[in-house]
């Protein structure tokens, strides 16, 4: 199913997990948006729709990295012909180095790790939020999770929860945990079998049973 049909259900579902708690215009529009978010998240795993929408492109970051890389090294020359030998240039130079080598190898599946990184360090950074620390986290483990594997399954339903709670405690929006639940829930009732457009269906109870839905 594609990722639009993905959030309009989610959409749906947010709105109408939002009419439940608070049936006022902001509410339902507060649920509506988180709904069609969360039905988005489960296809953060490799090869998903989502995962490649949410990070830079491959060629961008090379080329960043071996700015940075190369800027590291100018620096490094500079401090040595202005001011001497020092051993931190050794060490400023292998930081340099690896920033180049870094740059050949990555990957665009090792994009979606870097932006889960980021992520993290955000939730540091925001006064230690660990809401945005554990939404860092789960983009991390989706980036090495086949597609339709654990994020398509109870158990990615179950951290997701633990998640959108912890960011309700934080935010105090009250509709986030239900509307969220709902989205997610509806992405992985849509990836079913029983219908006719998914030639694959969902693990419910991976991995502790891999029996398609």
């Amino acid at each position: 199913m594609k990722g639009s049909s993905h959030a309009l259900i989610g959409i749906t579902a947010g709105a109408f997990a939002g009419y439940q708690v608070q049936p006022d215009l902001y509410t339902i529009a507060i649920a509506s948006a988180v709904g069609g978010v969360s039905a988005l998240v489960p296809d953060l795993d490799t090869n998903g729709l989502a995962s490649n929408r949410i990070t830079v492109s491959k060629q961008i970051t090379q080329w960043l990295m071996q700015l940075v890389g190369a800027g590291i090294l100018v620096a490094i020359i500079y401090q040595y012909f202005t001011k001497g030998f020092n051993p931190s240039i050794l060490l400023y130079a292998g930081i340099g180095l690896l920033f180049f080598i870094v740059s050949r190898f990555i990957t665009q599946r090792r994009m979606l790790t870097l932006t889960g990184v980021m992520v993290m360090w955000l939730g540091i950074v925001m006064h230690q939020s660990i809401g945005i620390l554990f939404v860092g986290s789960y983009i991390v483990i989706a980036s090495f999770l086949s597609h339709r594997s654990y994020t398509h399954s109870f158990l990615g339903l179950a951290f997701y929860a633990f998640i959108l709670n912890q960011l309700q405690q934080e935010s105090q929006i009250d509709v986030l945990l239900i509307a969220g639940i709902a989205g997610y829930a509806s992405h992985l009732i849509a990836d079913m079998k029983i219908f006719p457009m998914n030639r694959r269906g969902v693990k419910w109870f991976a991995p502790i049973w891999n029996k398609e839905w």
